[in-house]
């Protein structure tokens, strides 16, 4: 998960993947941050929460769209 820690929108993202006790890794590319760059290359933009799930080859931004994702993928 590609995010900042002050924003409300990759907060509901944080707290979707740890409700669903899905391991993950926090990529945190606040203002300011050295990998920047390089999320904007991956992604084509600066904006966050961006998710990358390897395990199924989804990429997606919008914290609506994942928290949706997480659940119908991962959900009991």
């Amino acid at each position: 998960l590609y995010s900042f820690e002050v924003s409300p929108y990759c907060r509901l993202a944080r707290e979707a993947l740890c409700e669903l006790e899905i391991p993950y890794v926090l990529h945190n590319v606040a203002k300011g941050s050295a990998k920047r760059g390089a999320f904007e290359a991956l992604s084509g933009r600066m904006m966050v929460p961006y998710l990358v799930d390897p395990n199924t080859g989804t990429s997606m931004f919008e914290s609506a769209e994942i928290v949706s994702y997480l659940r119908r993928t991962y959900g009991a």
